[in-house]
């Protein structure tokens, strides 16, 4: 069994490139084989004017999505950080842009993001590319949703992952039982962890 330890960096530099860099280390350091991102485009995401929720108090979410992101040669510049500390770069897509830029910076392994598992536009245009690995989180999904995710993605490298989508979840809903469901029920592919 070969496990690999993701480390979730998120959007937690609060886009600091600066910060950014050094949370890869930090993550390099703490014994992670990869280092996972969000790759958020707010105009392709969300309208300026759309209510967020209860987190999102003193900005609308459209703000923040453009206050955190960085630019197409910032994540150049983070991807070959990582390549330099070796350890590997995983990034959440939320959009068919955020993907297709992240192609064209050579990325082969993708997050689909719970909440993203419905965006049929988004899972058929990852579907294409046959050569590269999407992990498939669970977190916000029903079997029939992932179902259908899995008819679309299962002749890609994909890891389907248990999450419950709970920050912080309590120890009697983490569903580390769902585990063996998912490897019974979705044989051709990996089965993983989210937490």
């Amino acid at each position: 069994m070969n496990i690999k330890t993701i480390a979730e960096i998120g959007s937690v530099h609060d886009g600091s490139f600066g910060n950014c860099l050094k949370l890869i280390e930090l993550a390099k350091n703490c014994g992670a084989d990869v280092v996972k991102f969000q790759y958020h485009i707010a105009e392709y995401e969300t309208l300026t004017h759309a209510e967020g929720p209860s987190y999102f108090n003193d900005e609308k979410r459209f703000d923040y999505f453009e206050r955190t992101s960085f630019t197409l040669n910032q994540w150049k510049k983070i991807i070959n950080h990582c390549k330099k500390k070796k350890i590997k770069f995983l990034c959440s897509v939320f959009s068919i842009e955020s993907f297709k830029n992240l192609l064209s910076l050579g990325v082969k392994s993708f997050k689909l993001p719970s909440g993203e598992v419905t965006n049929l536009p988004l899972l058929d245009e990852m579907s294409k590319k046959k050569n590269i690995k999407i992990f498939l989180s669970t977190g916000m999904s029903n079997y029939k949703e992932i179902d259908k995710a899995y008819k679309i993605l299962k002749n890609n490298k994909l890891v389907i992952m248990q999450c419950t989508s709970l920050y912080p979840c309590p120890n009697d809903k983490v569903g580390i039982n769902v585990i063996k469901k998912l490897k019974n029920k979705y044989k051709f592919c990996e089965i993983g962890f989210s937490d």
